[in-house]
């Protein structure tokens, strides 16, 4: 994933768990502590160096879970 793809896809993560949209079961705070990790560089795009396994496992789950919701 590029850098542009993957800023978009946290930020678009951290809005859809800030408005409720998105829940992972009692564990958003895992999930805030991983994106709270991530870094940016100057230009403003994420650093993909401070972007965990985990975190981008997640980014994969929640954009299959809103393209299944789109389709159903």
């Amino acid at each position: 994933m590029d850098r542009e793809l993957l800023h978009q896809s946290i930020m678009s993560l951290k809005g859809r768990i800030s408005t409720g949209e998105l829940t992972f079961n009692g564990c958003e705070e895992y999930v805030f502590h991983q994106l709270d990790k991530v870094k940016e560089l100057e230009d403003g795009l994420v650093d993909i160096n401070t972007v965990s396994s985990s975190l981008r496992l997640l980014l994969q789950a929640a954009e299959t879970q809103r393209r299944e919701g789109m389709m159903g």
